[in-house]
């Protein structure tokens, strides 16, 4: 009897429903594209000019240093990179006290923009996303190539981007700041619909983390802080170089984003007390249902 008590306690508890871990299929974002991604160590003064469809695509890789998963799509990430196919940039996640490699503010951009807010989760030019690494074909360097392939139609024009560190720049400026100027060759009567932000991207080269959960010890391309330069096409600003987690191998990079405005949903009934309750009761279902389970498991035993 206590057997069939116990039985019937797990299934009412799965018919509660347990999250599933599942990895979600790519899908568009509808945010806007993100692209450019030229840079150069802080400490060299650097002049360039590209065409935009000659650079490489930008991923953008929500991680963590738990996150056993997130290896998975960093290597093949890494694979792609040295191909040139990608520009790849880690966002850690952050506040979390078990990455001290992620920026408040960085992470907060990937979640805000992509509606994730655990990684592993990697966007293609801003315009594609996929949550988890579960391929949806025969394996997830085939989803992330169909995914780079997506075009980007942004026109033929140029980006120039230039830097000048303190130590070239013959002017009274801190010795943690530098000089960053960019011009950029597209008609924005193109995207009616969409504004346009500047951004210089300061990126660590790898930085160290023994302690990591995940095992990896030594981390990549990791966005360390983001500065808005504002939207204006052409432009020059003083900004300033945030510290490195360890050695002396920060970048600077250009990177355009373009923000699509959120779509109006109609007719939506406001969310209600009981609705707002719901959103967190997942976490806490599934650590009542492995709890229950496994309660109900020593009890069927002792019968």
């Amino acid at each position: 009897m206590r057997r069939v008590a116990a039985i019937t306690v797990i299934c009412l508890i799965l018919a509660m429903g347990i999250p599933s871990t599942n990895a979600k299929p790519a899908e568009p974002t509808n945010t806007g594209a993100v692209f450019g991604g030229q840079h150069t160590p802080i400490d060299n003064y650097s002049q360039q000019v590209s065409q935009i469809d000659d650079l490489p695509a930008i991923a953008e890789d929500f991680t963590a240093t738990w996150c056993t998963n997130c290896l998975k799509a960093e290597e093949v990430l890494d694979d792609l990179e040295t191909e040139g196919l990608v520009q790849k940039y880690e966002f850690h996640r952050s506040p979390d006290y078990e990455d001290p490699l992620g920026d408040d503010f960085a992470s907060a951009y990937v979640t805000e923009r992509y509606g994730e807010n655990l990684p592993p989760l990697v966007a293609f030019n801003g315009t594609v996303k996929k949550h988890g690494t579960l391929p949806d074909s025969d394996s997830l360097e085939s989803d992330y190539r169909a995914m780079i392939a997506t075009p980007l139609n942004m026109g033929s024009g140029n980006s120039t981007f230039s830097w000048t560190p303190k130590a070239m720049c013959n002017c009274d400026i801190p010795d943690d700041f530098g000089i960053i100027s960019w011009s950029l060759d597209l008609n924005m009567s193109n995207y009616p619909d969409s504004t346009l932000n500047v951004n210089a991207w300061f990126v660590e080269d790898s930085a160290e983390f023994a302690d990591g959960g995940n095992g990896a010890g030594v981390y990549h391309d990791i966005v360390r802080n983001m500065t808005d330069l504002g939207s204006d096409l052409s432009g020059t600003a003083t900004i300033k170089i945030p510290p490195a987690h360890d050695g002396n191998d920060l970048e600077v990079h250009l990177v355009y984003i373009m923000n699509l405005p959120e779509p109006i949903t109609e007719n939506e009934p406001p969310t209600t007390d009981s609705e707002k309750d719901d959103d967190s009761l997942p976490g806490f279902t599934a650590s009542f249902a492995i709890i229950a389970i496994a309660s109900a498991a020593i009890f069927a035993r002792r019968e």
